[in-house]
Parts: C-alpha cells; sequence; structure tokens
C-alpha cells in the first residue's frame, strides 16, 4: 500500500514535469505567435507603406515632372521677351530717327537730322541773320533734301557737302554763293529751278546718272568751265547754261531727247557741243550768240528746230539731214533766222548699210550652267556697214534672248530648253558730222540650241 502510494506520488510528480515545459513551450509559442503577428504586422505595415512610398515617388517624380515644365515654359514665356529684346535692341543699335537741327560754330553750319529740311519763306531762314559769315555746310547723312532758298546769298560760302541721302535740291538753295565746284551724290533725282544760279566762281559741276530731272536755269550765269552730264537726265530745261561765258565743251548724254529754249543762248566761247542721235526736239534761241561755235552737226533723229536756234552763232558749217531742212523750211522758216542757211548749210550725206542676220549655235549642256553670250559677228553679217556708231534693238523673240544696244552681242540665258528660237533685231548705223543715219535695218537670227 504504502508502495502503491509512493509511486503514485512518482508518477504525479513525473506528470507534472513533463508538463512544465509544454506549458512554457505552449506559452512560447503563444508568446511567439504573438511576436510574429507583431512583426507580420509590421512588415504588412511595411509593404503597405511601400506602394505608398513607391506610389509617391511617381507622383514626386510627376511633381518633379511638372516643376520642370513650369520651368520651361516660364523660359520658354521668356522667350517672346528676348526675342522682343533682341529686336529692340537691334533697333536701338539702329540710329533713332533724330528731328532737324543745326550748329553753327562762326564758320561753319552742320544740318542734322534724319528727315527733310523744313521748309521756310526766304525771310524766315534761321540763319538768315548770319548768312554772310557762313563758308562752309555740311549736310549730314540722313538729311533727304535741300529745301529751297536754304542758302541762297550766302555769298561767302565755299564748300558744301551733300550727302547721299539727299533725293531732292529745292529752288535757288545754292544760287549767289562762293561755290567752285559741286559734286552731285548719286541719289539726287531732281535739281530745282536756278539751283545753282548766278555762281561766278562755279568752275567744275558733276550731274550723276541719279538725276532724272532738271529745272530751268540749273546752272546759268555761271563760270562752269567743266560740266559732266551722266545719262539720266532726259531733258536739258530752258536756260539750263544760259551765259556761261567760260563753257568751252559739252557733250550731251544720249539719254536726253529734248533741249529746250535758251539752253546754251550767250554761251560766248562754246567752241563745241555734241547732240547724241536720240534728240527729236531743238527749242528757240538754244544756240543764239554761242560767238565761237563753228561747226554743229544735227543728227537725222532731229524733228524740230525752234526759232532763231543760231541766231548770231559763228556757224560756218551746220550739217542736218535734207529732210529736216526741207521740213523747218516749210513748217519754221525762223529756224534758220541769223545765219545763210545757203552758205553754212551742209547736207549730211545718205549712209548706206547692208546687213543680214545669220544662224548661230549654243551648247545645252553649257546653257545649262550658265548664260552663253554670242558674239556680234556669229550673228551679222555687214556687207556694208554704215558710218557712226551702231545700235540693236530686239524686236521679238524669246524674253530668254537678250540684245546688247550698243555692241549687238547676244546673251542666251540659263536653263533655256532645246530648240530652235527665231528673234528678229533692228541695226541703224547713227551717222557722223557729214552722214545722216542710216535708217533701220530688222534683220532675222536664228539660235540653235542643242
Amino acid at each position: 500500500m504504502m508502495l502503491k502510494r509512493i509511486f503514485a506520488g512518482l508518477i504525479a510528480v513525473a506528470i507534472t514535469a513533463s508538463m512544465v515545459p509544454a506549458m512554457v513551450f505552449a506559452d512560447e509559442a503563444e508568446n511567439g505567435t504573438k511576436e510574429t503577428t507583431a512583426v507580420e504586422e509590421n512588415e504588412t505595415k511595411e509593404e503597405e507603406k511601400k506602394p505608398a512610398a513607391e506610389d509617391k515617388k511617381p507622383a514626386e517624380e510627376e511633381k518633379k515632372s511638372e516643376d520642370k515644365k513650369d520651368e520651361e515654359a516660364s523660359e520658354v514665356k521668356g522667350a517672346a521677351p528676348s526675342e522682343a529684346d533682341k529686336v529692340a535692341e537691334q533697333a536701338a543699335k539702329k540710329k533713332k530717327k533724330q528731328p532737324f537741327s543745326y550748329n553753327w560754330n562762326g564758320t561753319t553750319l552742320t544740318i542734322s537730322g534724319d528727315c527733310k529740311m523744313p521748309s521756310w519763306k526766304i525771310n524766315e531762314i534761321p540763319w538768315n541773320s548770319y548768312k554772310k559769315d557762313i563758308k562752309k555746310v555740311v549736310i549730314k547723312k540722313g538729311i533727304t533734301s535741300i529745301t529751297s532758298y536754304a542758302f541762297n546769298d550766302c555769298e561767302n560760302l565755299t564748300s558744301v557737302t551733300i550727302p547721299s541721302t539727299v533725293k531732292t535740291i529745292g529752288d535757288e538753295a545754292f544760287s549767289g554763293t562762293a561755290l567752285t565746284s559741286v559734286s552731285i551724290p548719286n541719289g539726287v533725282k531732281s535739281i530745282g529751278n536756278s539751283a545753282f544760279r548766278h555762281i561766278a566762281t562755279l568752275k567744275k559741276a558733276n550731274i550723276p546718272a541719279s538725276v532724272t530731272s532738271m529745272e530751268p536755269w540749273v546752272f546759268a550765269e555761271t563760270g562752269l568751265t567743266d560740266v559732266t552730264i551722266s545719262n539720266g537726265v532726259k531733258t536739258l530745261a530752258k536756260g539750263t547754261f544760259y551765259d556761261c561765258n567760260y563753257l568751252e565743251k559739252v557733250t550731251i548724254p544720249s539719254s536726253v531727247t529734248t533741249i529746250e529754249n535758251q539752253v546754251f543762248e550767250y554761251c560766248d566761247i562754246l567752241k563745241s557741243v555734241k547732240i547724241p542721235y536720240g534728240v527729236k526736239t531743238i527749242g528757240d534761241y538754244a544756240f543764239c550768240d554761242c560767238a565761237k561755235l563753228k561747226v554743229i552737226t544735227i543728227p537725222s533723229s532731229v524733228t524740230y528746230l525752234g526759232s532763231n536756234c543760231f541766231e548770231c552763232s559763228g556757224l560756218e558749217m551746220l550739217y542736218l539731214s535734207s529732210d529736216l531742212y526741207c521740213d523747218m523750211r516749210k513748217s519754221n522758216p525762223a529756224a534758220f533766222a541769223g545765219i545763210d542757211i545757203n552758205a553754212v548749210g551742209k547736207f549730211l550725206n545718205a549712209n548706206y548699210m547692208i546687213v543680214n542676220g545669220k544662224t548661230a549655235s549654243v551648247k545645252y549642256k553649257k546653257l545649262k550652267k550658265k548664260n552663253q553670250t554670242i558674239s556680234t559677228s556669229k550673228l551679222f553679217d555687214f556687207s556694208l556697214r554704215g558710218q557712226g556708231s551702231m545700235i540693236f534693238t530686239k524686236k521679238s523673240g524669246s524674253k530668254k534672248i537678250t540684245v546688247n544696244r550698243t555692241s549687238g552681242k547676244i546673251t542666251v540665258k540659263k536653263k533655256l530648253k532645246k530648240g530652235t528660237y527665231k528673234i528678229k533685231v533692228k541695226v541703224l548705223a547713227t551717222g557722223n558730222d557729214t552722214y545722216r543715219d542710216s535708217g533701220w535695218k530688222t534683220v532675222n537670227i536664228t539660235i540653235k540650241v542643242k
């Protein structure tokens, strides 16, 4: 019995001992589970956070991208002002338009501005009170016109600088000054009435090709000995060189078609004047009282002579066409008043010219690269060449084929297609002191592009 109780006690102790680790283990397991769950929860939270963070990253990147775009946009927006600034800068670099102004230092008058000179009445010109003291005038670039009477009667003015920006010179602008020479710049288009009149000291003048209009009396009563008139002027207006007592020689440009009344009247020592073919009208008293003028040739292009053209001149020989002579005897016999036309009149001899056209070729390969020029000898066959200069004028044909007026050379323009081209050209021998013009001859020329 006793042994049973001991044995039962031992079994109870053993059972109790075996249960303690299990409980501990269970507790530990339970705690471990709890800890694991917490970790897992933390990990879950972290995992949840991660997508949020990952979501946040694109958002941040998107925001940065948007910020960058905003910056770029602001830069783009800033570009417009920048361009405007550039334009403004460029405009600022350009000379700003300045109003009219003038400066007087005691001897020199300087005119400035980006404009026309103002128009004043002759008694309201601002430098009138000291105009007798003006010796030099400098007109700065930018001034576009010299107003009428601007320097009229500045009797001690000996030098003037005219810029290329000037387009017009007004009436009597320099009349009554003491200029010795005047160089009118290329760019001036018109010269007003008596602009340089009454300047006894003026010896030399140059008129550029830009001048197309000259009013009457421009150089009247000056001391001119040398004058150059470039091609451009179509009319020598009334009295242009009236009473120029020192003018010996004048070459009239080929652009002139009309010589008006009194152009050379009282040019006492004028010995030579060449009238070009192309002049059609010579006005009243044009060469009246030119005592030293011994010989003059009137080209056959002239169809009208005014009254008293050569009165009181020193003419010993007047060459003119018989047609003009006959016409004037009928329509205006006063044209020869003051001269013995039977003694001095010399009819221009007939000017014979025989000319035919040729056929010329151009290589297409060369024409593809540049224009091709054909010499006169390959285009025209002169059996008899007329007297005087030659004039060639295209009458018809392709626009890509041009004819040089003085040389007769033909230029075929680049890229003209292959083919045969026919053109008509009018040819004239202008004649000379003893020969009239030949009259226009029309010739046919063939150009082959192959």
